[in-house]
């Protein structure tokens, strides 16, 4: 593809037209925070934290979605940007029910690592305290909607990398579900092939191994990414 100039951060910077923000920064060793984003399946800017400031634009895009275009001028790290950052992950600690310290992913959990990132050290908004059901119907794995957050990384990682489009989800606002073959418990699905991609995808403890405890999920997110890798190559 041909080469443009963008400016990202007061940086001028030479890369591929057609490729997204969050591609070009990542290239350049520019950080940029995602949650719903897994290299390899398709970006939907679900979780608003990849948000830039582009110069000529009132509103701020998502990284992930938006493509580069020559001499755009891009802002990664304004107040702007900091303050939203900060309010999305409050939002997603008040939402549902996420207790680190019993969780099976503390310590590996990427919504715990945004808390840090974004110096969380207490939640402004009332906790919503849902009731939210653990699915455990499987023979070996665990879905508890406490800990989801919505970012669909499973039912992206579920629909295009195995094919078996177990995954899906169910009603808006603070009723939004992830769902297995129309709602059925995951134990009964006709078409969850039990290959464990969903696991790791998922960013917190939502979906786990039932031989597990507290701390003990180690998850593999790369694997997806070297499996699509491999699979472009025909090996």
């Amino acid at each position: 593809m041909a080469k443009i100039i963008v400016y990202i951060d007061d940086k001028k910077l030479e890369a591929e037209s057609g490729k997204t923000i969050l591609e070009v920064c990542r290239e350049n060793d520019i950080e940029i925070l995602t949650m719903c984003h897994l290299e390899g399946i398709t970006d939907i800017g679900a979780c608003r934290l990849c948000l830039v400031e582009i110069e000529g634009n009132n509103k701020l895009l998502s990284a992930c979605t938006t493509k580069i275009a020559a001499n755009m001028v891009i802002k990664t790290k304004t107040e702007r940007i900091k303050k939203y950052q900060r309010i999305t992950t409050e939002l997603f600690f008040a939402e549902r029910n996420h207790v680190c310290s019993v969780c099976v992913a503390n310590g590996k959990c990427e919504l715990q690592k945004l808390g840090y990132k974004v110096g969380l050290d207490h939640i402004r908004y009332p906790f919503l305290f849902p009731q939210c059901e653990v699915d455990t119907s499987h023979e070996w794995y665990v879905l508890d909607h406490n800990r989801c957050i919505m970012c669909t990384r499973c039912v992206r990682v579920c629909a295009e990398v195995e094919g078996a489009h177990n995954w899906d989800v169910m009603n808006r606002g603070n009723q939004v579900r992830i769902i297995s073959d129309f709602n059925t418990p995951w134990g009964e699905s006709t078409t969850c092939t039990s290959c464990g991609k969903c696991l790791h995808a998922c960013p917190t403890g939502a979906i786990w191994p039932k031989d597990i405890v507290q701390g003990q999920l180690n998850k593999n997110p790369g694997m997806i990414t070297e499996l699509i890798e491999k699979r472009k190559l025909g090996l």
